[in-house]
């Protein structure tokens, strides 16, 4: 039956210009929100990595990224972006707004092709405008709100080819491209492209089975649709060739996170707080994990409302069939949001599993997908037919519903705007410290060197030491005593140096740098500090020779069953004993310190238990021939007597809690604990 459009006109056409205003007043705020404050943070080192990249030339930017963990589309388009606007914080930063509204509209654009609803349209876009994740990277000069966009277009493009028949090619074009381009921004758009080929492969054989019921013709329809799918693929790997190896290469030798297992349930929970609270970065984690339930529970009531409701019509002219039909086409459409929202977390995790380098942030693209989900679902509930009653349940529903979800985003945008305990590391305040304070005979040291990038995009006047010199993280680059004679002689004739230390845990988990710095120098009083770095000062010696190998005071040996070699300790300083070792095997155990602390008498005063060189270097990462050295607190009570007391040292693993055993000369095992002392304790 055909509708009457002459009498429909003019109601649709005040629905789409009231839906239109709606929709332009969401992209007005999404706007607003993306560029509030947009330079008020300082860039922090993955941004500068992008300011140092991006103004390279051609040459220099292809070649880095070559070598670098990320492809290089989004350092073009910021580098022909920076040769108009220029270098600052807000420059940079601008491209990711302008793709993060795009976003927003295009959220709008699938969510009406995909469910047929206007409603459900524009509470995409507002989701997606108001998503505490999109508006953080946003506000970031990071490559994650271009893959977001590039990967919905794909996304939309394959729709739109898939159902426009003859007049197809150009949306395939687009599709191709897209998805061509969301591989040059970052390696993982491969497994949301791997979810549409799931779509595609789904839709294609059950358009088989129905063509077979049908028509023999349609067979052919589906059948070139499957053909030009199979092309389009080739044609995107075709145009991915020149840049496969330089992936397989940085997937291979790429050494820039710690080996181990997966943490696959807080790599869980931190993409669920980043779908739903926003990035780590902008609420506390326990709040996040409070809220998590509540998100469960609103994204199953949107599925239910989904598949349940299907967007019936409803009138004289309704049939059972068009209504089954509907719900049909919808519990289809959640298929495929669930299908673009969990083949990517499930593949990112499962590659993850075997190279354990994640970050929650890698999984955006997937995210507006949860969003259309939620998006339809609230307005599938508007719409429940039945009674008044029904009707008025699914209205307020809804209305709590997307309360909560504005209400958790308020919450996170209020801490990222307002909230400093929420801030990027504040390179630009601590480099302006640096200038004001540091004198002409003093430099700047470095832990990691590979923070350098955000170094020079602030201070690039100022003189500094990378320790160790890396252009890219490097977790077995690891500083050992080896390095001291180096660093030595790099602050030859000077009288000061300022430590800036971030991920040192990294590089110099021991802490080697300072350790070396008390050696050939006093350090300071700092009275300033400076969110996720650490800033420390040291007056230097004349003398700033560093002995290349330990030099305990008390030179004091044990094998320990030919694992790791006691090589000595020195005399305690505040409380706080210092113990050097001799890795002699790589270890793939994770070992631990037994420290039992006794007075004359041989009497426990105490104990202490802890990993050997420090929480942030176990034992899996030491390096066979290089030694280290650990402090560990002696546990001495406040009202113990002041007098000589001796430490009793085990060396253990869950495996093993007995110890290992400690091997004389002849090899034979001769106990698993060694007696260090005495120890001058409790002297005021």
């Amino acid at each position: 039956m055909r509708l009457d459009a002459s009498r429909l006109t003019p109601d649709v056409a005040r629905c789409a210009l009231r839906v239109s205003r709606l929709l332009l007043l969401v992209l007005v705020a999404a706007f607003a929100l993306r560029v509030h404050r947009l330079a008020a943070q300082s860039l922090w080192y993955d941004e500068a990595v992008t300011a140092y990249v991006a103004g390279q030339d051609l040459a220099g930017l292809t070649r880095w990224t070559a070598e670098d963990i990320q492809p290089p589309l989004y350092y073009y388009v910021v580098a022909g972006w920076m040769a108009v606007a220029g270098r600052s914080e807000w420059a940079l930063r601008f491209p990711s707004v302008v793709w993060s509204v795009l976003t927003v509209a295009l959220a709008w654009t699938l969510a009406r092709r995909l469910l047929a609803s206007r409603t459900a349209a524009l509470l995409a876009a507002l989701l997606c405008a108001c998503s505490p994740l999109h508006v953080y990277y946003a506000q970031e000069a990071r490559m994650y709100t271009q893959l977001t966009f590039l990967g919905m277009l794909a996304g939309y493009a394959l729709l739109r080819a898939w159902t426009a028949g003859r007049r197809a090619r150009g949306w395939w074009a687009l599709f191709v491209i897209a998805a061509v381009a969301a591989l040059y921004t970052h390696y993982f758009a491969a497994f949301l492209l791997l979810a549409y080929g799931l779509c595609v492969l789904v839709a294609l054989i059950v358009g088989l089975v129905q063509a077979r019921r049908t028509a023999q013709w349609r067979i052919v329809t589906v059948a070139r649709r499957g053909v030009t799918a199979i092309l389009s693929a080739l044609a995107i790997i075709v145009f991915y060739l020149p840049w496969l190896p330089a992936m397989l290469t940085r997937y291979r030798v790429d050494r820039s996170y710690w080996h181990g297992a997966l943490k696959l349930g807080e790599a869980l929970r931190h993409v669920a707080i980043s779908f739903t609270a926003g990035a780590p970065e902008m609420m506390l984690e326990p709040n996040a994990v409070r809220l998590l339930p509540w998100f469960g529970l609103a994204l199953v009531a949107a599925l239910s409302g989904l598949i349940g409701q299907g967007w019936p019509r409803r009138g004289p002219d309704d049939r059972r069939g068009h209504a089954d039909a509907g719900r049909k086409h919808m519990a289809v459409m959640s298929l495929v949001l669930l299908t673009c929202l969990l083949v990517p977390i499930l593949g990112i995790l499962a590659l993850a599993s075997r190279t354990p380098k994640f970050n929650a942030r890698y999984l955006m693209l997937a995210s507006p997908a949860y969003l259309v989900l939620l998006a339809g679902g609230m307005a599938a509930w508007l719409r429940w037919p039945g009674r008044r009653l029904w009707h008025l349940m699914g209205r307020a529903g809804t209305v709590v519903v997307l309360g909560f979800l504005l209400w958790v985003s308020f919450a996170s945008l209020r801490n990222w705007f307002g909230d400093w305990a929420f801030a990027k590391a504040q390179w630009r305040d601590l480099t302006a410290f640096v200038r004001s304070q540091i004198a002409a005979d003093e430099m700047v040291v470095l832990v990691s060197g590979h923070a350098w990038p955000a170094w020079d995009y602030y201070a690039p006047d100022l003189p500094r030491l990378r320790l160790p010199e890396l252009d890219i993280l490097d977790v077995e680059a690891v500083l050992g005593f080896d390095d001291g004679p180096a660093l030595g002689r790099a602050l030859a004739g000077r009288r000061g140096v300022w430590l800036v230390r971030w991920q040192a845990e990294a590089v110099d988990p021991v802490g080697f740098a300072a350790y070396f710095l008390d050696r050939i120098g006093v350090e300071q009083p700092q009275p300033r500090h400076f969110w996720h770095l650490e800033l420390r000062h040291w007056r230097l010696n004349e003398d700033t020779t560093i002995a290349p190998a330990p030099a305990p005071m008390h030179a004091d040996g044990a094998n320990y069953a030919h694992k790791l070699a006691l090589i000595g300790w020195d005399d305690p300083r505040d409380r706080v004993l210092t113990v050097y070792w001799q890795p002699l095997n790589r270890m793939t155990a994770d070992y631990r310190v037994s420290l039992i602390l006794m007075d004359e008498a041989g009497r426990e005063v105490g104990r202490w238990d802890g990993r050997p060189a420090g929480y942030d270097y176990p034992t899996t990462r030491w390096q066979p021939g290089r030694p280290v050295f650990g402090r560990y607190p002696l546990p001495l009570p406040e009202a113990a007597a002041a007098g000589n007391y001796y430490v009793s040292l085990a060396v253990y693993d869950d495996a093993d809690p007995a110890g290992l055993d400690i091997r004389d000369v002849a090899d034979n095992p001769a106990g698993k604990r060694v007696r260090l002392g005495p120890l001058r304790l409790g002297d005021r």
